[in-house]
C-alpha cells in the first residue's frame, strides 16, 4: 500500500511509524486508519518484527479523529458512515493492542482524543517534555469511542480517568507521568533516540519469550488472579521448552 499520511521505516525488526500528514496535525481519518491497518498487516506477517514505535511528525502526535470529516456525516445524516468510522477505530486500536510484538508510542506535541487512544493502545508510552494529552470529546457532546473509556482506567485508575474524561482538560507530560498515563518523560530532542534505544534493548532479548510475556500480562489483568497465575504457569512452561531458553540457562550457570 502506498502511504500518504505516514512514513514507515524498518530496521532490524523495528518498525518506526511516523504519522505525517503534510497539511494537518495528524487527525485520524478513514485514510489514516487504512494506512495504519496496512502496517499492522505487515507486522503480523513479518516473523522478524520485534517492536513497533509510533510517533508524529511536526508538533503533534495526533489531534484525534478528523472532525471535518465527521462534520460532513453529521450534517448529511450519514449515520452509517459515522458508526462505521467508530467501529473501524475501535478495531484498529484493538489490533495494535493485541500485536505480539512490543508497541511503543513516542508522544511528541499534542495527543488528544483519538490520538491519545492510539497511544493508550500501545504497550509503552514515552512522552516528550512538551507533550500535552487529553480527551476533549466531552466538549463536543461525545465520549472517546476508540477504547479511551476502557484503557485509560486500566493505566491511570478509575477516578483519575473519570476526572480527565468529564473535564476534558489537557495535561502536560509531567502530570501525565505522575498520573500513570505515560511511562517516561524525555527531552524533546531525545525522543527518537530513546525509541531507538528501547528497540535495541528489545532486540537483545530472546524473541520467542516476548509474546508469552505480553499475553500473560494481558490475560492476567483481564482475569481473576487465580486464572492469571494459571495462565502465567502455562506461558512460562511453553517459553521454557524453547531451545534458546535451555542454551541461555546453560550459559548463565557456567559463568
Amino acid at each position: 500500500m502506498a502511504y500518504e499520511l505516514i512514513d514507515v521505516s524498518v530496521e532490524s525488526g523495528h518498525y518506526h511509524v511516523a504519522l505525517a500528514n503534510p497539511d494537518k496535525p495528524n487527525p485520524i481519518n478513514d485514510q489514516l486508519q487504512a494506512e495504519l491497518n496496512s502496517v499492522v498487516d505487515d507486522v503480523e506477517a513479518d516473523d522478524e518484527a520485534r517492536v513497533v514505535s509510533i510517533t508524529g511528525a511536526g508538533n503533534a502526535f495526533a489531534v484525534g479523529a478528523d472532525i471535518s470529516q465527521m462534520n460532513e456525516w453529521f450534517q448529511n445524516d450519514e449515520w452509517e458512515q459515522l458508526i462505521r468510522f467508530f467501529r473501524g477505530g475501535q478495531e484498529l486500536m484493538a489490533r495494535i493492542d493485541e500485536l505480539d510484538v512490543v508497541t511503543v508510542a513516542g508522544v511528541n506535541g499534542y495527543a488528544l482524543g483519538g490520538g491519545l487512544e492510539l497511544a493508550l493502545a500501545c504497550d509503552v508510552r514515552l512522552a516528550a517534555e512538551s507533550a500535552q494529552v487529553g480527551f476533549p470529546e466531552v466538549d463536543l457532546g461525545m465520549i472517546p469511542g476508540w477504547g479511551g473509556t476502557q484503557r485509560l482506567p486500566r493505566v491511570a485508575g478509575k477516578s483519575t480517568a473519570k476526572d480527565l474524561l468529564v473535564t476534558g482538560r489537557r495535561i502536560d507530560a509531567e502530570e501525565a507521568h505522575e498520573l500513570g498515563v505515560v511511562d517516561r518523560v524525555v527531552a524533546d530532542d531525545e525522543l527518537d533516540d530513546e525509541l531507538d534505544a528501547y528497540a535495541e534493548t528489545l532486540a537483545e532479548k530472546p524473541d520467542h519469550v516476548i509474546p508469552y510475556l505480553l499475553d500473560a500480562v494481558e490475560t492476567g489483568t483481564a482475569s481473576p488472579i487465580d486464572t492469571g497465575l494459571a495462565y502465567e504457569l502455562l506461558c512460562n512452561t511453553f517459553a521454557s521448552f524453547d531451545e534458546e531458553t535451555a542454551e541461555r540457562i546453560r550459559e548463565f550457570a557456567e559463568n
